[in-house]
């Protein structure tokens, strides 16, 4: 029996049928059939997912397509305010600037025309008081050539107060 059961173990045919068995018993607990059915519908998920997301992806494509063309658009309606707004911060600049050389203008002028009649005042002043002096010193000089006009002016000086008393 030994030489039997030796011929048996040894034989290809009694192998396989064990290896059948075994494949049978593992396909009856495995279920193998059931595996592949969840791995169908893992799948078939997965490629609904990506339908899904493509669909998605191409709708944020289209609304960054169209936030692409807007933002053109805001940009040169951005340039053109900011250009408008520097025209017409320069002028008002342009204004507030001649506004001012016009006041300083007029205060220039007004000290000047302060100026010249102070220093008028003064040179009419400073011309009186040359002249007084310059007729006393004449008097003075008449007096000191002619002894005889030191007289006559006194007599005169006298007539006058005697005409002023009256």
């Amino acid at each position: 029996m030994t030489d039997f059961w030796n011929l048996i173990v040894e034989s290809n045919t009694f192998n396989f049928a064990i290896l059948v068995i075994i494949l049978a018993v593992v396909f009856v607990k495995i279920d193998l059939p059931g595996i592949i059915e969840k791995i169908k519908n893992d799948v078939a998920k997965a490629i609904e997912n990506a339908k899904k997301e493509k669909e998605n992806a191409e709708i944020e494509l289209k609304s960054a397509q169209k936030t692409a063309a807007n933002t053109e658009n805001e940009v040169a309606r951005q340039l053109k305010a900011a250009e408008d707004n520097a025209q017409n911060l320069t002028q008002g600049i342009m204004k507030n600037t001649e506004a001012q050389m016009e006041n300083i203008k007029s205060n220039i002028l007004r000290v000047i025309t302060a100026e010249e009649k102070n220093l008028s005042s003064k040179l009419t002043q400073e011309a009186v008081d040359n002249s007084i002096e310059l007729a006393k010193q004449n008097i003075i000089n008449k007096l000191n050539e002619n002894k005889s006009l030191h007289e006559k002016f006194i007599d005169d000086s006298i007539n006058e107060i005697g005409r002023v008393q009256l």
